[in-house]
């Protein structure tokens, strides 16, 4: 088993997190020995070298970004490799979207969610992502979670970022953080113009914020209501367009309630491609990870990986 631990995540209080949960870790998850990984950069050789080794559960410990990056290095692996591996993960980051919706009997005792039963793993949808960044290079990616461009992508790229407000708040309050993202995003961030093709229709529109999600929690208590899960034949498409300050606001209120679909200003679809073209370059969030973008093509990758339950 290979674990790799993020120390920056939930604000730095992970490192905390993961101490108070390596005893009942070890006595009831982990079976032997374990190589314990913190170094994101070192990451791709480690695992390369550990899975030749005869290593095949790797476990992402931390935030929705470090599932993100642990996804990224996995599906650089060959086909046959990668099909060996079983992924799993421990919740100690700030929203844990991963995770959700939270089970009951899939939490340590100190409230950390778990994805560790690998004898029930089960088959995952991946959503690959390829976009153009601003300065015109080709790049591709992949979601597990969800992915955006517009406000929550923005929310996000705000709540990443160095801010002295927002590292003080997050250290105190991620909770409040997630909020302040969001709340100053609302009534900050322009509509986004944009061509955006869902399988074969075609639209121009001002884009408030466009979603497209395996699993329907996108951030803190925010959920879509779209009848979809990590082995569904579609990913779920939300679009808010034209949307002015109250219309946002009441959008982000129906979303922590779990409503969303036939809400004004709104469109929703299912689909398996998707294709965003922004007239400029804008935040495009994957898992909570934000590049810069300025065309984007969206496909889903189904049943192409092995998660624990």
């Amino acid at each position: 088993m290979i674990v790799l631990l993020n120390k920056y995540s939930n604000g730095g209080k992970s490192v905390k997190k993961w101490e108070e949960s390596k005893p009942e870790l070890e006595g009831k998850y982990f079976r032997g020995n374990y190589t314990l990984i913190s170094d994101f950069e070192d990451f791709s050789k480690r695992l390369y070298n550990e899975f030749h080794k005869g290593e095949r559960v790797v476990i992402g410990a931390g935030g929705d970004g470090t599932i993100n990056f642990l996804l990224n290095q996995v599906m650089q692996m060959k086909k046959e490799e990668r099909s060996q591996l079983i992924m799993g993960a421990i919740g100690l980051g700030s929203s844990n979207d991963f995770h959700k919706p939270f089970s009951e009997d899939k939490y340590l005792s100190c409230e950390v969610p778990l994805k560790l039963d690998c004898e029930n793993a089960a088959d995952h949808n991946v959503g690959q992502v390829d976009f153009e960044d601003e300065n015109g290079k080709w790049n591709r990616k992949y979601f597990i979670i969800n992915c955006s461009i517009g406000i929550i992508a923005k929310a996000n790229y705000l709540f990443n970022s160095k801010e002295k407000v927002i590292k003080w708040l997050k250290s105190k309050w991620v909770m409040g953080t997630i909020w302040y993202a969001a709340l100053r995003t609302l009534f900050a961030a322009k509509n986004v113009p944009a061509e955006i093709k869902v399988e074969n229709k075609k639209i121009s529109t001002e884009v408030t914020s466009l979603s497209v999600v395996i699993n329907p929690h996108v951030s803190g208590n925010f959920c879509y209501d779209f009848n979809i899960n990590s082995q569904s034949d579609y990913l779920g498409v939300g679009l808010c367009e034209r949307m002015g300050i109250l219309a946002r606001l009441k959008t982000i209120i129906s979303l922590t309630r779990g409503k969303f679909k036939g809400l004004p200003k709104t469109r929703s679809w299912m689909a398996r491609e998707i294709e965003i073209k922004p007239d400029s370059p804008t935040p495009l969030e994957l898992d909570g990870e934000v590049y810069l973008a300025r065309r984007i093509k969206i496909k889903l990758l189904q049943g192409i990986l092995k998660i624990s339950q």
